[in-house]
C-alpha cells in the first residue's frame, strides 16, 4: 500500500497533521468565499455576519444555515480529501479506492447491513443517553447536553420541511454530501493511514470509527455512530472499494431524512427510533447482530468470487 505522490514518503503521523491542516484551510477558504458571495448577491448583509455573529445569522436565516452546512462539508471533507489524495497518492481516485465502480449485489448488501443494524443502533443510542458523569464533572455533562440539544434543534430546523423539493434538498445536504466527504476522509484516508502505520487492519478500522464518531461532537450519540463507523470501515476493507461505504452512508442518512419527513407531515406514524427497544428489544438486537454478521460473510464471499472471476 505504498503512496506514490510527491508527499507519499511522509511518516503517517506527519500525514495526519498535514491532513488536519488541509481540512481547516479548506474549511476557512470555502466558508469565507461562500459568505462573501452571499453578501455580494444581497442574500445576507455584512452587518448580520459581523455584528450578530454567524450563529445568530444561521438561526435567523435557514438558507444561510443550509449553505454553511454544505460549504462546511465541501471545504472540510471533500476538497481537502481530494487535494490530500493528489499530493500523497498522485491519482486521487486510485488512492481513495474510487477508481472502480461497485457491483449491484455488494451495493444492495451494504444497504441491507445498514438496515439490519437498526435495532443495535437504537439500543446503543438508548444506552448512550443514560450517560451520567460523576458529580464533580457536572459542568462538563451540562455542556455536553447543551451541545447535544443545540445540534438536535439545528437538525430539526433543517428537516422540518413540507414539500418534495425540500425533502430532496435535505437528502442532498444531509445524505449525498456527507456520504462523499466523510467516507473519503475517514475510510479513504484516515483508515488507510492507520493501517499503514500499525499494520493492523482491525485497529485501523476501530481508530477511524472512533474519530468519525467523535468528529460529530454529539456525545450522547457517540456509541451508535461508533457502530456505524465500524460497519462502514469493514465494508471498505472487505470490498477494497470506497463506493460501498459511500452508498451505505448515503442510504442510512437518506432513510433517516425520509422517515423524518413522512412522520413530520403525518404520512406515517411508525417510530423508527423504537425498533430494538421495548419488550422484544433483546430478541431484535440479537437477531440484528446475527443478520449483520451473516451479511458481512456474504459480502466477503461475493467480493472474493468477483475478484477470482476478474482474474485478480
Amino acid at each position: 500500500m505504498k503512496d506514490h505522490g510527491i508527499l507519499g514518503n511522509l511518516h503517517p503521523l506527519t500525514k495526519l497533521i498535514f491532513l488536519a491542516a488541509l481540512m481547516f484551510a479548506g474549511l476557512f477558504v470555502v466558508l469565507f468565499a461562500g459568505m462573501m458571495l452571499m453578501v455580494l448577491f444581497g442574500t445576507l448583509s455584512f452587518e448580520e455576519v459581523m455584528v450578530e455573529g454567524i450563529g445568530q445569522a444561521m438561526a435567523e436565516n435557514i438558507w444561510f444555515a443550509r449553505l454553511l452546512q454544505i460549504l462546511n462539508h465541501l471545504g472540510l471533507f471533500i476538497i481537502s480529501s481530494l487535494v490530500f489524495a493528489f499530493l500523497v497518492g498522485r491519482k486521487p481516485a486510485r488512492y481513495l479506492k474510487a477508481d472502480k465502480g461497485p457491483q449491484l449485489i455488494p451495493l444492495l448488501v451494504s444497504a441491507l447491513i445498514m438496515f439490519s443494524a437498526l435495532p443495535v443502533v437504537n439500543f446503543l443510542l438508548e444506552l448512550n443517553m443514560q450517560l451520567s458523569l460523576p458529580e464533580f464533572m457536572k459542568g462538563v455533562e451540562d455542556w455536553m447536553r447543551r451541545t447535544e440539544e443545540g445540534a438536535e434543534q439545528m437538525i430539526e430546523h433543517f428537516l422540518g420541511v413540507t414539500t418534495l423539493q425540500g425533502l430532496l434538498f435535505n437528502i442532498f445536504m444531509i445524505a449525498v454530501i456527507p456520504a462523499l466527504g466523510e467516507e473519503f476522509i475517514f475510510r479513504g484516508i484516515i483508515l488507510r493511514i492507520f493501517r499503514q502505520w500499525t499494520g493492523r487492519m482491525h485497529l485501523a478500522v476501530w481508530i477511524s470509527a472512533i474519530l468519525f464518531s467523535a468528529m460529530h461532537l454529539q456525545f450522547f450519540g457517540f456509541l451508535p455512530r461508533l457502530m456505524l463507523g465500524l460497519l462502514l470501515g469493514y465494508m471498505f476493507v472487505y470490498s477494497g472499494n470506497i463506493w460501498l461505504p459511500v452508498f451505505a452512508h448515503f442510504f442510512n442518512n437518506a432513510a433517516a431524512v425520509t422517515f423524518y419527513f413522512l412522520k413530520h407531515n403525518e404520512i406515517i406514524r411508525f417510530e423508527v427510533e423504537e425498533v430494538g427497544l421495548g419488550g422484544q428489544g433483546a430478541f431484535l438486537v440479537v437477531a440484528s447482530i446475527v443478520l449483520v454478521v451473516l451479511l458481512f460473510r456474504y459480502l466477503q464471499w461475493s467480493m472474493r468470487q468477483s475478484n477470482q472471476n476478474s482474474g485478480l
